[in-house]
C-alpha cells in the first residue's frame, strides 16, 4: 500500500500543479474584451425610421416643429464598450443589465428601444419606475444624468455616456437635446439647447417625485460644454433639491459671468451637494468659443476657485442707500462665514494632464467617476494644489485681442490640479537640486 502511494504522489502533486497553474490563465479568460452596457435616454430629437426596430435612429432636428407637446421619446439602449479595465461581469453587474461579448464586437450603440404606453404619463411611469428599480439594485442607490454638448449626435452622446456607465457602475441618464452634429452649426446648437431647457426641467421634477418614493436614491449631474446651460438655466429648481449629491460642469461652454448672475442670486451655502467644475488648459475648443461670443470668458476657461469667485460676487451685492449698505454688510459677513463651512463641496479640477487630442475638451469619464464615489482622481493619480485662474495661452491671448480681459481682483484661494503619481515629488527635487 506504502509502495502503491509513493508512485502515486508525483503524479497527483503534477495533476495538482497543472490545476493551479492554469486557474490565472482561466480566470483572464473570463474576463470578457467587451462588455454590453445599458443606459437609459431622455430626449427630444426627431425620430427617423421604424421605432418598432431596433435600427431606428434620433436626428439632429427637434420633435416638434408646431406646439410643444413636453412629451419627449423615453427609452433605454445598449452600447458596447471596450473593458478596458478588465472587470468581471459580476452577477451585480448583470443585475443592472450588463453582459459580456466577444472579442469579434466593436464599440458602439447597437441598439435603441423605446418605452410604449397609451399616454406620455404611462410610459413615464414605465420609465422611472423601471430606473428606480435598477437604482435599488446598487449599493448606494446612485444614478448618474449625463447631458452631452454641441456637436452630438445621439450615437456619440450614448456612447459617452456608456463610458460613464462603464466606470460608475450605476443607472446612467443620457439626456439628448437636437444637436446637429455638425461643425457649421454651432448657431443652431445654441438655439436648440436654449428650446430644450423646459422638457430638462421636467425631467428634473420627474426625478423629485421618483425620489420622493425612495429617500436614499441619489442623483449626480453631469453635464458637458455646451450642455452645462441646461445644468445652469435649471438652478432656480435645482437648489433646494436634497437628493441632488452632485453637480459636475465638464469643459463648461457658458458665459461665466451669467454664471455669476445665477450664483448671486441662487446659492445656497448651506446645501450639501458637491458643486465641481472639470477644466483643462489644453481646451482649445473654449478659446475659439470665447472669439465667437465677443471675446467674453467661458466658464470652462477660468480655473477660479469656485468659493473665492462666490465669495467676490456675493460680496459685491449693490446698495444704494446706507441702510442698504448696512444691512449688505451684515449679510455679506454672515454669508463669508456660511461659505468657509461650504468650501469642501466647491472644487475646481484642472485635468489638464489627462486631457488628450489637438482640441482638447474632452470628458474624463474616469476620473468624474472616482471623485464622485471616492473623492479621489483614481489610479496613478494624485491631485495637487494649484495658483487660481491658470488659463491656457490661447485665452489669455483672445482676452488681450479683444481688452476684454477680467478686472476683478485676483482670487488667491487655489484649485485642484490631476498629475501622475510621483510627478509633484519628482518637480519638488529637482528644484531643490537647482537651489
Amino acid at each position: 500500500m506504502k509502495s502503491l502511494l509513493s508512485r502515486a504522489t508525483p503524479i497527483l502533486f503534477a495533476i495538482a500543479l497543472c490545476f493551479f497553474h492554469c486557474l490565472p490563465a482561466c480566470a483572464e479568460e473570463s474576463i470578457a474584451k467587451y462588455v454590453r452596457v445599458p443606459i437609459f435616454f431622455l430626449t427630444d430629437r426627431n425620430l427617423s425610421g421604424n421605432p418598432k426596430q431596433t435600427n431606428f435612429v434620433f436626428g439632429p432636428h427637434r420633435k416638434y416643429l408646431g406646439d410643444c407637446l413636453h412629451d419627449p421619446f423615453l427609452g433605454t439602449a445598449t452600447v458596447v464598450i471596450e473593458n478596458v479595465d478588465h472587470k468581471p461581469v459580476t452577477e451585480a453587474l448583470q443585475r443592472i443589465g450588463w453582459q459580456a461579448v466577444g472579442s469579434d464586437k466593436s464599440e458602439g450603440l447597437i441598439s435603441n428601444s423605446l418605452i410604449e404606453g397609451e399616454t406620455h404619463e404611462e410610459i413615464a411611469h414605465k420609465f422611472y419606475s423601471s430606473l428606480k428599480e435598477q437604482c435599488e439594485l446598487t449599493t448606494d442607490k446612485n444614478v448618474f444624468v449625463f447631458v452631452h454638448g454641441y456637436k452630438n449626435s445621439f450615437r456619440s452622446a450614448a456612447h459617452t455616456a456608456a463610458w460613464l456607465a462603464y466606470n460608475a457602475e450605476r443607472p446612467t441618464i443620457l439626456y439628448s437635446w437636437p444637436s446637429a452634429a455638425k461643425l457649421r452649426a454651432y448657431s443652431s446648437d445654441e438655439n436648440n439647447v436654449e428650446w430644450s431647457q423646459e422638457h430638462f426641467n421636467d425631467m428634473i421634477c420627474s426625478l423629485d417625485e421618483m425620489c420622493k418614493e425612495d429617500s436614499a436614491i441619489k442623483v449626480r449631474l453631469m453635464a458637458h460644454s455646451m450642455g452645462s446651460r441646461l445644468l445652469v438655466r435649471a438652478i432656480p429648481i435645482l437648489r433646494d433639491r436634497q437628493y441632488i449629491t452632485e453637480f459636475a460642469m465638464i469643459c463648461p461652454d457658458v458665459d461665466s459671468g451669467l454664471v455669476k448672475h445665477y450664483a448671486r442670486r441662487y446659492f445656497n451655502p448651506k446645501g450639501t451637494a458637491k458643486v465641481r467644475l472639470y477644466m483643462s488648459r489644453r481646451d482649445k475648443a473654449l478659446a475659439f468659443s470665447q472669439i465667437v461670443h465677443g471675446g467674453y470668458t467661458r466658464l470652462g476657461e477660468c480655473a477660479d476657485s469656485l468659493s473665492g469667485m462666490l465669495s467676490q460676487v456675493m460680496g459685491n451685492r449693490p446698495a444704494n442707500s446706507a441702510e442698504e449698505r448696512k444691512e449688505a454688510a451684515a449679510d455679506d459677513a454672515a454669508f463669508q462665514e456660511t461659505l468657509k463651512l461650504a468650501k469642501h463641496r466647491l472644487q475646481t479640477i484642472d485635468f489638464t494632464e489627462i486631457d488628450r487630442g489637438f482640441l482638447g475638451h474632452n470628458v474624463p469619464a474616469k476620473l468624474i467617476c472616482s471623485m464622485s464615489f471616492n473623492e479621489k482622481p483614481g489610479t496613478n493619480l494624485d491631485l495637487v494644489q494649484e495658483e487660481s485662474g491658470q488659463r491656457s495661452k490661447l485665452s489669455n491671448t483672445f482676452s488681450k485681442i479683444t481688452h476684454l480681459k477680467d478686472t476683478a481682483p485676483h482670487i488667491t484661494e487655489s484649485c485642484l490640479r490631476v498629475v501622475k503619481s510621483g510627478q509633484q515629488k519628482q518637480k519638488s527635487s529637482k528644484s531643490k537640486h537647482k537651489t
